[in-house]
């Protein structure tokens, strides 16, 4: 049996226009996967086909929900500026609020595979082969831990647009001296949950994950 291995390089900082959230709409800065190579049956290699395509596959699905769940708080920067922006605030959280839900419940599924392929290492004598496995699952922990990190960050966000009364409270931002006054990064949400920052960041952990899985299988793993 052959397994396809599959990886992309994520662009983060691709430029975007706010549209309609669609199965099949692009998220921004997330390129689709794609097989780059195919995987020849072995006890190790195996579990790299199966378990990086594992935890891979499902945090590329999660990129791409950080992504949209950006839009989100670009129309939360913005909406109380606009006439309608109760129904703009009500959209926007449970918009959000799907979007964090579908992330948590994700992300066990993900670490429960990372598990895995870390356990893939031991399927060989070779250490160096063993390192190499043991790294790859290591870079995709790190890019795990950060997804989490924001599924979390994005989470206070929704919880604190559930607490707060638009209905009765003064509007966020509203003619404000004080307000009118702080830097533009004090009121910007991505900027106070260092949403950017977060992003690349996952991204860099992703690439490194998908370099060394793929030495691995060009190297030792590749079918004929």
């Amino acid at each position: 049996m052959a397994l396809a291995l599959l990886a992309f390089v994520p662009v983060p900082d691709a430029p975007f226009s706010p549209g309609p959230s669609t199965a099949s709409t692009p998220a921004p800065g997330v390129s689709p996967l794609k097989t780059i190579v195919t995987v020849k049956s072995s006890a190790y290699c195996t579990a790299l086909g199966l378990h990086f395509n594992g935890a891979f596959a499902p945090m590329h699905s999660n990129d791409i929900t950080i992504a949209r769940a950006g839009v989100q708080l670009d129309d939360i920067n913005t909406l109380f500026s606009k006439p309608d922006y109760v129904n703009r605030f009500v959209s926007a959280r449970a918009s959000l609020g799907k979007q964090v839900g579908a992330l948590l419940d994700s992300l066990p599924h993900e670490q429960d595979e990372i598990n895995k392929l870390r356990e893939g290492e031991k399927a060989t004598s070779d250490p160096q082969a063993a390192a190499q496995m043991h790294d790859t699952a290591d870079q995709l922990q790190r890019a795990w831990d950060k997804q989490h990190q924001l599924a979390i960050d994005l989470q206070g966000v929704v919880q604190s647009m559930m607490e707060y009364n638009i209905f009765a409270d003064q509007p966020l931002g509203a003619n404000d001296l004080e307000n009118e006054t702080l830097p533009a990064d004090m009121k910007n949400i991505k900027s106070y949950l260092r949403y950017d920052g977060q992003r690349q960041a996952i991204a860099d952990d992703e690439a490194k994950a998908v370099d060394i899985a793929y030495d691995i299988a060009t190297n030792r793993c590749s079918a004929p």
